[in-house]
């Protein structure tokens, strides 16, 4: 099946995006070229990652002509905090590596983050290539990092990744589980609202190709919300840039609030869904946006929440856990498909909205 290529124009870098059925099995062509010589490669990933894959990486980087340094990262480390960028930058030094080196990260969003992070930053900048192997990851990598955390403080350390190759091959999603996917699902949803009416309108058409898992939707997914992820980015208005965080700030307050073991997908919808009301008062989004959004959401089986909350509690963490990153109360809501902008909501309507969200959500 043919591989889709994607070449993101990045404020003068550019990523190389590649997505496909068994797209691994082209990996060898798609590494000629990702650095000027090849020598050496350090291959990071976690210590329990499947061999097969392993060994299809390391194969396809030999074949290329570079020399492996493996950096496999034991399970206490925490690729969520600052901590493990320390722990590969140790590795990368131990292995000589230069900017004229190739960083190779396999594995799931936080680490695909962590390996961008790191190379970003070595030597002031060397090549890397990202392979994710979930779906949330193969829609974020070329474009957003998750950021660390560091001591006691907030996640808070991030930038633009910047990866030099990112290859996606949908046929690793085969056998994963459905709540696996379904953060991937939440972010290209976002992403589609974020993107344009016509894309938010794809999207709804292929909800129900993705829940066949056909391989094919998946590609188109994917390879649209690459460009609209990268029109976000680089956006000539500097309150459009926030679009991608739509839903999150409320997401992060919830998870405050009601503790980590509810899984993050179902977090982020509930921030969207909140969020989205809170747009119809103060963005003016035609409320039948709204009504979409919960049938998508709906489709996709990511049921709503039930909980016990007070309303002035979530308002105060929602303020507090945006305080950790900005000095201003703005959220970046959506106006229209394709227009999500940082947008001050003022106290009444907020309260107003928390009051109706909690309501909804109280458990019997």
């Amino acid at each position: 099946m043919t591989v889709r290529r994607h070449v993101l124009n990045l404020g003068g870098k550019t990523v190389d995006v590649r997505i496909g059925v068994e797209a691994l099995e082209e990996l060898p062509r798609m590494l000629k070229g990702v650095v000027g010589a090849p020598r050496r490669a350090a291959l990071v990933h976690a210590a329990a990652l499947d061999e097969a894959i392993l060994t299809t990486v390391r194969h396809a980087l030999i074949d290329v002509g570079f020399k492996i340094e493996d950096v496999a990262l034991a399970p206490e480390v925490d690729v969520s905090r600052a901590e493990a960028a320390l722990t590969v930058w140790s590795q990368m030094t131990a292995c000589g590596l230069t900017k004229d080196d190739l960083l190779v990260g396999v594995g799931d969003a936080p680490l695909c983050s962590l390996v961008a992070f790191c190379a970003h930053v070595w030597c002031g900048g060397m090549s890397s290539a990202l392979i994710p192997l979930t779906l949330d990851a193969m829609v974020t990598a070329a474009t957003a990092m998750r950021p660390l955390s560091v001591g006691a403080g907030p996640a808070v350390i991030e930038t633009t990744p910047m990866p030099t190759l990112v290859v996606s091959d949908v046929s690793l999603l085969d056998a994963a589980p459905v709540d696996d996917l379904r953060l991937g699902y939440v972010t290209l949803m976002g992403t589609m609202l974020a993107d344009s009416r016509k894309n938010w309108d794809a999207f709804g058409a292929l909800i129900p190709r993705l829940n066949q898992r056909d391989a094919l939707a998946t590609i188109e997914a994917i390879s649209i919300a690459q460009l609209g992820r990268r029109g976000v980015l680089m956006s000539a208005v500097p309150a459009a840039r926030n679009a991608l965080t739509y839903g999150v700030e409320t997401a992060r307050a919830l998870r405050s609030c009601l503790g980590d073991n509810i899984p993050w997908y179902a977090l982020l919808a509930e921030g969207m869904r909140f969020e989205a009301r809170l747009a119809v008062d103060a963005a003016k989004l035609n409320p039948d946006i709204v009504f979409e959004q919960d049938d998508r959401f709906e489709d996709l089986g990511i049921e709503e929440l039930s909980f016990t909350l007070d309303a002035e509690a979530l308002i105060q963490t929602l303020k507090a856990v945006m305080a950790e990153r900005s000095n201003r109360f703005m959220l970046a809501l959506p106006k229209i498909p394709g227009t999500i902008r940082l947008t001050s909501v003022p106290d009444d309507v907020l309260e107003r909205h928390a009051q109706a969200y909690v309501a909804s959500r109280r458990e019997a």
